[in-house]
């Protein structure tokens, strides 16, 4: 049965890139396989959907031609469904008399644009909390990520000690041609050659780590540089960090890591600058004064000006984040804020009577 990718990321037909990047990530983050309640057949959907809706030409084709298109996600290929098995990007051959006329014709056209069709992994997606401190000044990460990686004793052959033979399928070559008879005639379509998954070579005894597989299931780590004043939500993608493809041959997915700021006690952002607050007293704020402010590089001191009101803001120049190295950088804005004193002495009192009396 076609599918109905805009269905399957739960977006619009006339939903922009964001959008449907955003929902993809969200539903690859609830269906990943290692995650719990995720589903494997789910998340390949997913995936399956935002590798068409994603491209700008795929989706125009699919839009074009509806929900008879067939995405090739994942490398494997695919094509028109209502067509069975005709693909834009493989060459078809007609029967009859004129076959060798149409078939030179349309076999040079679709398979100049054929490209490449190495089965692709699928793409993981994270999410990964850091401080303020950190995201002000950036920061290495490394992550310990369960998932399919190429067998390190067969080294994704499949085989024990690499030893392998050609395929006699495919002779060698990873693919055949599988013909479909219709009432337009015969359509010839290039698939990956079902023995020997596209490898080429069979193994001569299956390797013991990965029964045969070429892939198997193990913790890997991942370095990840974080850049300072990322923002909270931002999404760094790691080409070929995701998992393997599944017959440990062609190409890895990638690793989308969704940044996660914490909040500071104390600390704020507004862009690129450093918003704190700090406390004075009335007659600091009255009188001015020197006082300590901790800012993300430690206490700085700076100067109170006498009559300074609630709520003004005094500006520490580079301070604040920072962007494209710590020769440019963000501010940091104290916003003073003045303290009321309570349970007053009896002095204390009398003072501010006078004060009062004074208009002050």
């Amino acid at each position: 049965m076609a599918k109905n990718y805009y269905d399957i990321l739960g977006v619009s037909r006339d939903a922009s890139e964001s959008e449907i990047k955003k929902a993809y990530r969200k539903l690859a983050h609830q269906y990943h396989p290692d995650k719990k309640g995720g589903d494997e057949d789910r998340f390949k959907e997913i995936n399956e959907a935002y590798q068409v809706l994603s491209d700008s030409q795929k989706r125009a084709q699919y839009d074009q031609f509806g929900q008879t298109f067939g995405s090739g996600a994942g490398g494997s290929g695919g094509g028109f469904e209502g067509f069975d098995g005709f693909d834009f990007n493989r060459g078809f051959d007609f029967g009859g008399a004129d076959s060798g006329m149409f078939g030179d014709i349309f076999s040079d056209f679709f398979t100049a644009s054929r490209g490449s069709r190495e089965p692709i992994g699928s793409d993981i997606a994270v999410d990964l909390e850091i401080d303020f401190l950190e995201m002000a000044k950036g920061t290495k990460k490394e992550l310990d990520l369960y998932k399919k990686v190429i067998c390190s004793d067969c080294q994704g052959t499949g085989a024990e000690n690499q030893a392998t033979d050609k395929c006699g399928k495919c002779d060698g070559k990873g693919r055949v041609t599988q013909a479909t008879r219709t009432i337009l005639g015969n359509f010839n379509q290039v698939i990956t050659c079902p023995t020997c998954h596209g490898r080429g070579q069979i193994p001569k005894k299956k390797c013991a780590g990965c029964g045969g597989d070429g892939v198997r299931r193990d913790y890997q780590k991942v370095n990840i540089e974080i850049p300072a004043g990322i923002e909270d939500g931002q999404v760094i993608k790691l080409t070929g960090g995701g998992e393997a493809p599944k017959t440990g041959h062609g190409k890895s997915g990638d690793l989308y890591i969704t940044i996660r700021v914490k909040r500071h006690k104390n600390f704020s952002r507004k862009g690129m600058d450093v918003l704190s607050d700090h406390e004075i007293s009335f007659s600091q704020a009255a009188l001015g004064d020197k006082v300590s402010v901790e800012t993300i590089d430690g206490p700085v001191k700076i100067k109170i000006p006498a009559g300074i009101q609630a709520g003004e803001a005094l500006k520490i120049k580079n301070r604040g984040i920072i962007r494209g190295g710590y020769f440019r950088r963000g501010d940091h804005l104290v916003n003073i804020k003045l303290k009321t004193p309570q349970n007053l002495s009896r002095a204390q009192k009398k003072l501010i009577e006078s004060l009062k009396e004074e208009g002050l």
